[in-house]
């Protein structure tokens, strides 16, 4: 994925948000990056700027509409993929850190 269609994907995945839109998408960048799932990892990470109290508040006041937010998704996978009959996703959280990886732009779906 080029880095304009990342901004403009990452855009349109915010807009889909109702509430706490920078908190979440803080937490989202937060979750993608951390080596270990824990609410107070979240909290600490350089990505997510605020207190570690904003985690609860931003999940409990994020609303956004979930069927929206999957279409985009589904979208954004059929551009990069030919057409078939089931779309597999799979979530990479894996322990090893990607020290090229920079920024955002290079953590992508493959």
């Amino acid at each position: 994925m080029n880095s304009e269609r990342l901004k403009d994907f990452r855009q349109a995945a915010y807009e889909l948000l109702l509430l706490a839109k920078d908190a979440t998408f803080e937490l989202m960048d937060a979750v993608m990056t951390t080596r270990n799932a824990a609410w107070a990892e979240f909290s600490l990470s350089p990505l997510f700027s605020r207190q570690w109290s904003s985690v609860y508040e931003a999940l409990q006041d994020c609303r956004p509409d979930r069927k929206k937010l999957m279409l985009l998704h589904l979208q954004q996978l059929q551009e990069e993929a030919p057409p078939t009959e089931h779309i597999l996703v799979a979530i990479d959280h894996t322990a090893w850190g990607r020290a090229d990886a920079k920024t955002l732009q290079e953590r992508t779906h493959e």
